[in-house]
């Protein structure tokens, strides 16, 4: 499978490996640091089991100068669509559209294989990542109180 282009010095997306897992952790503990004190909780993926997720998940890694710069995390719980469960992009590489390259990829996919919509779940305190998703063309969809987390199911409807 070739690598599709991202950003500056673009090396492309490709499927994780098992050796990737320290460095997704990594990615998580440090993208995520900063939202911990605005939820008031460690958000689900800082303790992802990322060595299971790449053995029973689709999880895509984007790189960038010879780094692994961010990863998303697919699923599919359904026939009909795919649920986008994780997506992180390390703090050195935001802002250079990984993270819009990274959902891309999981919508061209997800359509690929005939999927009719991707979900994800966001923290209602991240109004950043609502507006975003919504530029993308995602809607909120529902709401969940989960342990804790009060989370923003969204959804995008996909046209093949």
């Amino acid at each position: 499978m070739s690598a599709i282009p991202i950003g500056p010095n673009p090396e492309g997306i490709r499927p994780a490996e098992p050796a990737d897992a320290p460095r997704l952790r990594e990615i998580a503990l440090t993208a995520y640091a900063r939202y911990v004190e605005r939820i008031g909780l460690e958000p689900g993926p800082m303790g992802a089991d990322y060595e299971e997720a790449i053995e029973s998940a689709e999880v895509w890694v984007a790189m960038a100068d010879g780094d692994v710069a961010g990863y998303a995390v697919t699923r599919h719980p359904g026939n009909d669509g795919v649920l986008l469960e994780n997506l992180a992009v390390a703090p050195g590489h935001q802002s250079r559209g990984i993270g819009r390259a990274l959902i891309a990829h999981v919508e061209a996919r997800a359509t690929a294989r005939g999927a009719a919509y991707v979900e994800l779940f966001t923290h209602e305190a991240m109004t950043e990542n609502r507006r975003l998703y919504a530029r993308l063309g995602y809607e909120e969809t529902g709401y969940l109180v989960e342990s804790g987390y009060r989370r923003v199911l969204m959804k995008k409807t996909l046209h093949g």
